[in-house]
């Protein structure tokens, strides 16, 4: 019987390994999702989204539509509840996370923290696939002091801050040499969070998607009566006089010698 040439094993091993070892490193990239993220991927966007409504994030993602809990008026301090519907159209490089800003008239924003699968979690966009839906439930607090008849909800993707190390400590500047300003060394090294920026659907004009615009209940007369409080408060209370004729300073003339 003809012997072959240990060479000829070892190529022949080499070539099944190398040819199994990226299906192996592909299982290994995609763990197994566990029930409450399996429940937030869909196959297609479904057709009961309470608001459809279209918006595309630099060709990346698109916003399918959404879900809002209460529909009407959503007074300081109450919760409201939001689920967006989200559809992977392109890999996303890098850490991108679905956001949520409230946005005020005068241009105020406010971020709102989550914690969902979609945002945090196993469902993070780096994850997605192509063509599927995840759903991002999320839900948040009115701000009690939040001083406006109305709020509009921003959402779009962005990365997070990116912090680089601090620059190294100038020497001290002579009397001839300017010395640099404080915020100038802080700024340094620091990168800010990078935005998928509306290629179409309603935009805020900065970086996101609008969403919708939720009144408040507050009233003008209300931010008046604030405004008013807040006034005293700062000032003081008034002083009250006591009723009753007013005492005067001067002493009073001597009755005349009978």
């Amino acid at each position: 019987m003809r012997m072959r040439a240990p060479g000829a094993w070892l190529l022949a091993l080499c070539v099944v390994g190398c040819a199994q070892a990226p299906a192996q490193e592909d299982a290994a990239e995609k763990p197994e999702l566990s029930a409450q993220a399996k429940s937030l991927v869909l196959d297609q966007a479904p057709s009961d989204i309470p608001h459809p409504q279209y918006i595309d994030f630099n060709g990346r993602a698109e916003l399918l539509g959404y879900a809002l809990e209460p529909q009407g008026i959503a007074a300081p301090g109450s919760q409201v509840s939001l689920k967006l519907y989200w559809r992977s159209t392109g890999k996303l490089e890098g850490d991108y996370v679905p956001y949520t800003e409230l946005v005020l008239p005068n241009g105020s924003r406010l971020d709102v923290e989550s914690t969902s699968p979609v945002r945090k979690g196993e469902l993070v966009p780096g994850n997605w696939e192509p063509g599927k839906v995840y759903v991002d439930e999320t839900s948040f607090t009115v701000p009690k002091a939040i001083d406006a008849a109305r709020f509009s909800i921003v959402v779009g993707l962005r990365t997070q801050p990116i912090a680089a190390e601090a620059p190294a400590e100038a020497p001290a500047p002579k009397d001839s040499e300017k010395a640099p300003e404080k915020a100038d060394l802080a700024a340094e090294g620091a990168f800010g969070p990078v935005y998928l920026s509306v290629l179409s659907g309603p935009a805020d004009g900065k970086h996101g998607g609008v969403v919708a615009t939720v009144e408040t209940g507050v009233t003008t007369a209300a931010l008046r009566a604030r405004a008013k409080n807040d006034k005293r408060g700062a000032g003081g209370a008034a002083v009250k006089r006591p009723a009753g004729k007013p005492v005067s300073a001067k002493p009073r003339p001597a009755p005349p010698a009978q």
